[in-house]
């Protein structure tokens, strides 16, 4: 996320517990996006994982173009 960090609510907090969002000396509870924030996050993590592997995978069938 650049120079900013998202921390999620821990899965044992209240109901009501929200993540928040560090960056430039600033704290932002993100009470009403903090779960959709956190799914999405999520879901890069997702593609990401999926990303590398079908790179890998290319890379072991040697599919990946010369450099």
């Amino acid at each position: 996320m650049g120079r900013y960090t998202f921390t999620p609510a821990a899965a044992y907090s209240a109901a009501d517990a929200c993540g928040t969002l560090h960056g430039d000396g600033a704290r932002i509870e993100l009470q009403v996006t903090g779960a959709l924030f956190s799914e999405f996050l999520g879901i890069l993590e997702t593609a990401q994982e999926d990303l590398g592997r079908r790179w890998n995978d290319q890379g072991r069938s040697g599919c990946h173009a010369a450099t």
